[in-house]
Order: C-alpha cells, then structure tokens, then sequence
C-alpha cells in the first residue's frame, strides 16, 4: 500500500469512527452526544463543526484522487458514512430542538 492509499485509508477510518475532528483538541462524536444537555446554540454550532469539518475532507479528497482511485473510493465512501451520522444525528436531535424551541 503505498502512502496515498494509506492516508486515504486513515482519512477513511477517522470519518467512519463518528468522529470528526475540527482542527483542535475538540472531536465532535455525534453518536454519543446528548443533545438535552445543550442549548438551542450549542445544538446548533454542533452540527455546524461537523459539517464543515466533513466538507473540509472534501480538499483531501481531492488532493488524494489524483494519486490513488483507491483511496479516493475509500474516502467518499468515508464522507457518505459521516453524513449518514450526521443525517442520524439530526433525527436523534429533533426532539430535543422541539422541546427546547430551536429554530435550527
């Protein structure tokens, strides 16, 4: 496997695990995240990050399909399965943005 396979690899793995990091310290794990906790803000900022740190792999993406089709597939199969928690997420949430008034 050669180094851009095994970026597109790892790239694969970390959006697959739920996980997505925003740059910092700070993960966003949508599956374990209890949005009763939240407020209406903090609710919504949630979701914000993810999305954008999911779309920010879409440069990797990229920058990956030019050297490895392999890795690219991997890749987009990773975003289509970090949208899918996202999409999860969202419906998980719902009751909670009504509960709470959340124009999200």
């Amino acid at each position: 496997m050669n180094k851009t396979s095994l970026l597109g690899a790892a790239f694969a793995v970390s959006i697959l695990s739920g996980c997505v990091s925003t740059g910092s310290e700070n993960k966003i794990d949508l599956a374990n995240i209890n949005f009763n906790d939240l407020t209406c803000e903090q609710i919504e900022q949630t979701f914000t990050d993810y999305k954008s740190a999911v779309d920010s792999g879409d440069t990797l993406t990229g920058l990956i399909s030019i050297a490895s089709s392999e890795a690219s597939t991997a890749a987009n199969k990773a975003k289509a399965a970090a949208m899918e928690v996202y999409y999860q997420a969202k419906k998980t949430a719902a009751p909670a943005v009504k509960l709470k008034g959340c124009k999200i």
